[in-house]
């Protein structure tokens, strides 16, 4: 089965990874699951930096703040202006249609 080689040679990469641990070493317990999606997470980061030249693509945070709390902003005024609308009509042609 596919799946138990994988899983075994998985295993055996976590246990080469933690250590072997001699006579008067302490035996090390093997990385939890968020320290290897650290690890992963660096090893891209430094993949991609390799591919881009060195230098990882900038990214500007107040952009994105400032189009977020634009977003907001910009529905909370149209839903003002659709209640109004709304209310105009009932207050225009009364409440019956």
């Amino acid at each position: 089965m596919a799946g138990g080689r994988k899983r075994e040679w998985m295993r055996k990469k976590v246990a080469t990874m933690a250590g072997g641990g001699g006579r008067g070493q302490q035996q090390q317990q093997p990385p939890t699951w968020w320290t290897l999606r650290v690890r992963v997470l660096a090893a891209a980061l430094r993949r991609q930096r390799l591919v881009a030249g060195g230098r990882l693509p900038r990214v500007d945070f107040l952009q994105i703040l400032y189009e977020n709390v634009l977003f907001y902003l910009l529905w909370v005024i149209e839903s003002i202006v659709v209640l109004a609308r709304v209310c105009f009509f009932f207050l225009r042609f009364g409440f019956r249609l």
